[in-house]
Formats: structure tokens, sequence, C-alpha cells
């Protein structure tokens, strides 16, 4: 699937994200900025920071 490109998200007023990979890696990452702040031992920051690296990990393998 190297050549398609994604020309609509379906949604009206959306617009395609030219690049999502990097878009993810600074968005996943500013999410574990913000969690530095809350307490370790906070449930929230446990499950939160988590699943932010299981993803974040996921779009680093698909982006190399």
């Amino acid at each position: 699937m190297a050549g398609v490109l994604k020309k609509t998200t379906g949604l009206v007023g959306l617009a395609v994200c030219s690049t999502p990979h990097e878009r993810l890696r600074i968005l996943y990452t500013k999410i574990l900025d913000v969690l530095e702040e809350i307490p370790k031992n906070a449930a929230y920051r446990k499950y939160t920071e988590q699943i932010t690296n299981e993803k974040l990990a996921m779009v680093k393998a698909v982006s190399s």
C-alpha cells in the first residue's frame, strides 16, 4: 500500500493528516509529559502511562 494516499476522512470538516505517525508521536509524548505532574502512585497515571507507552511503541515501530 505504499502508493495509496487517503484523500478524505469521510467526516465533514475534518481534514486528512499528511503526517499521522509524527502527529501521534508528538501527542503521546505530550501526554506522557503531563502525566509527570500526577503523583506516581495514582492509578490514573499508572494505567494511562501504560496505555500511552504501548501506543507510542506501536507508532515508533510502524514509523521506522
